[in-house]
């Protein structure tokens, strides 16, 4: 299964911006099919747990911040996952801004949650065809 959320992102061989697939990261799509497996099974019961159980969330919310916290332990801060941002004007290098993978789907994850779910149906629907 090949989730596909795109986000901006400087490719280096390239040496231009491109739009990038954060499932294109491995553990980042089977750690989240994981997940919404999981979360089918029984989506009211799905829960996640924070930091030593200092509190536990679940159901969608709870969806939502597993995703959250596998995208930020795999692309958040690394200098690969980061592009510079600015005014189209600015000439001072301090005014740029690093916008990581992370900061760019933070905003989104519910639409995230929500669009893998959509698409883990959509591949077992024509899995189930197929066979």
């Amino acid at each position: 299964m090949q989730f596909k959320f795109y986000v901006l992102n400087y490719d280096f061989n390239k040496k231009c911006v491109i739009n990038y697939n954060i499932f294109n990261n491995i553990r980042v799509n089977e750690w989240t099919e994981k997940a919404i497996k999981e979360y089918l099974r029984s989506p009211s019961k799905y829960k996640y747990e924070r930091y030593n159980n200092q509190s536990v969330i679940y159901g969608f919310e709870a969806l939502c911040e597993e995703i959250r916290s596998i995208v930020a332990w795999q692309q958040c801060g690394r200098r690969e996952y980061e592009i510079s941002v600015s005014d189209a004007f600015a000439t001072d290098i301090e005014e740029l801004e690093k916008w990581d993978v992370y900061e760019q789907t933070k905003p989104n994850i519910p639409i995230i949650a929500r669009e893998c779910i959509y698409q883990y149906k959509q591949q077992r629907k024509e899995n189930e065809v197929n066979e």
